[in-house]
């Protein structure tokens, strides 16, 4: 098995569907004799800003020493870059070597009768024996889909629990009201675990509460006022900590935008619980880690004149938060919208907040088969607002269609992670070098 045919094994499992539960991940991993019990975990839920504060954590352990594991989803440009270990992508080899071993394992299961595990299941059984055959000291999770089914919620007695901004989506499984998928998402919390909660709606944030009580678990609140922007570009920010838990001061985050403050405030509580555990980390570790930190594809900028960008928002709550950030660092510049979104998505209330900002509108078809096609994009948008749409067959198409001699625009691909990963790839082959 070369990497080419164990990422082809992976994917062709993506026909069982989505399967939440955990009968049949514990089974898995009672086969390949429970790797997950033998290491240590930071679990992180929530419906967005998961990927930038878990990659942030992530950056910050590794710059104190400690060899780290990172399990994040989707991926943007390579399958690998779902596993990490100290911010690197699983290597081809490794990759092949945990494929090969949770397939013998399976493949045991479905002669015993068993279930075939989901595409989910697979690649979470990968990363957790990866990570353990490379003795990892610690794994930042990131939940796969809500939390109390997710896959990921094998995990028995997490360092820390952090729960990200909660806000509608996946209603499908998850549950129809804040409340309800508050629920599910809360459910990674364990009894007596130490947990970090991000700011949230009322409504969400009772049931989280609530249900920590139940685990007698202890909750630290981010707080909006321990963090302060002081200043900001196109290349990082500088933010102020204003808590009195971490031996800080003002420092750089390379992340843009107001709502990656909050996520690094949520970071560095989570940081402060791990000092406080013993994890020995200080100042230096905190500061070079956050000024060096990237996430691709979140308020990510190629070229400044003109500016070309792309985003992963792909829900209402994420585009509002792009929006601000679009009004913050490019206030009164002509915006070119290259635009895609899923069905499933809440595509009339994205839209509400994008077409405004935007001169031109250009439509795309995400890389999912539960993608809207850009034609039905560009009708939707054109009968509900009257203005003038373009739709794009191909996105080699739409990167080529931006003009580098208007360099006052800003050119922006925003709407869904299955798209904007490919936008990277061609603005960079195409655009930058």
């Amino acid at each position: 098995m070369n990497v080419s045919e164990a990422i082809t094994y992976i994917e062709s499992t993506h026909k069982f569907g989505t399967r939440l539960g955990l009968e049949s991940m514990s089974l898995l991993l009672n086969e390949m004799d429970n790797p997950q019990d033998k290491l240590k975990f930071i679990h992180i839920a929530g419906t967005n800003g998961k990927g930038s504060t878990s990659t942030m954590i992530a950056g910050i352990l590794k710059e104190a020493g400690y060899k780290t594991g990172l399990f994040t989803s989707p991926f943007l440009e390579s399958f690998n870059e779902r596993i990490q270990l100290n911010s690197v992508p699983v290597d081809d080899d490794s990759l092949v070597a945990a494929t090969a071993f949770v397939k013998k394992h399976i493949e045991v299961l479905l002669a015993q009768g068993e279930p075939h595990p989901t595409e989910f299941e697979m690649v979470t059984a990968i990363g957790l024996q990866y990570f353990y055959e490379k003795q990892v000291d610690v794994v930042v999770l990131e939940v796969g889909l809500g939390g109390r089914l997710d896959a990921t919620n094998i995990i028995k007695d997490p360092l820390t629990v952090v729960i990200m901004s909660i806000s509608c989506d996946h209603t499908d499984y998850l549950g129809t009201t804040i409340g309800e998928i508050a629920f599910e998402k809360a459910s990674i919390i364990k009894e007596g675990s130490d947990v970090v909660v991000y700011p949230q709606d009322p409504e969400a944030m009772k049931v989280i509460l609530d249900f920590a009580k139940s685990k007698n678990a202890s909750v630290t609140l981010v707080n909006p006022d321990d963090i302060a922007i002081m200043d900001f570009n196109t290349r990082s920010q500088t933010l102020k900590y204003l808590g009195n838990t971490l031996p800080i001061d003002e420092f750089q985050l390379k992340l843009l935008g107001n709502h990656q403050s909050l996520n690094c405030l949520t970071a560095l509580e989570v940081i402060s619980l791990l000092i406080r555990k013993g994890f020995l980390i200080n100042r230096f570790h905190i500061e070079e880690a956050l000024s060096q930190v990237i996430f691709p594809g979140r308020f990510e900028i190629f070229l400044e004149s003109p500016v070309v960008l792309i985003d992963g928002a792909h829900n209402s709550n994420g585009i509002q938060a792009f929006v601000q950030n679009m009004n913050q660092y490019f206030p009164k510049k002509k915006i070119n919208l290259y635009f895609g979104m899923l069905e499933d998505k809440d595509i009339e209330e994205s839209l509400s907040y994008l077409v405004p900002i935007a001169a031109t509108i250009h439509t795309l078809t995400p890389n999912s088969d539960r993608a809207m096609p850009a034609k039905e994009m560009a009708a939707l948008i054109h009968e509900a607002y009257k203005k003038s749409v373009d739709f794009y067959d191909t996105m080699n198409t739409a990167v080529k269609s931006i003009d580098l001699n208007e360099t006052d625009d800003v050119n922006v691909f925003v709407g869904s992670l299955y798209m904007i990963g490919e936008a990277r790839t061609l603005i960079r082959k195409l655009l930058v070098n």
